[in-house]
């Protein structure tokens, strides 16, 4: 499947999963608990992103700040990966390759690791 192609997919496919993210939380009155924080008392990088989904969602970004610091910078990263391969240009593939390469993916994994401790040490 081209690049072009598989994007518009992973756009769509993104798409039907905040809608059913969102009819479920409509439907069931109350969002799932974090199996993480459940289990060992302490939150892992993810806990307040439903939350800061749901005030993205709702319009309202800066409420989701305060749910989860890391959720909108997050997003914005996956929307410009999603949308960077269905723009025509070498210069977005450059761009592209670049957030995909082994580094970026490094450096995010490493943001994500120092998020984790961080909030559990400061207690955000």
């Amino acid at each position: 499947m081209p690049r072009r192609a598989q994007s518009h997919l992973l756009i769509w496919l993104a798409g039907a999963g905040l809608l059913l993210y969102a009819a479920f939380i409509a439907l069931a009155g109350r969002m799932p608990a974090c199996l993480f924080r459940t289990v060992t008392g302490y939150s892992c990088p993810g806990c307040g992103s439903q939350r800061a989904l749901k005030a993205m969602l709702a319009g309202d970004p800066l409420e989701a700040w305060r749910f989860n610091l890391l959720l909108p910078p997050l997003l914005l990263y996956a929307a410009v990966i999603l949308i960077l391969p269905a723009l025509p240009g070498r210069r977005t593939q450059h761009i592209y390759d670049r957030l995909t390469s082994p580094g970026a993916i490094w450096t995010l994994a490493a943001v994500i690791l120092a998020w984790l401790v961080i909030r559990n040490i400061f207690n955000i």
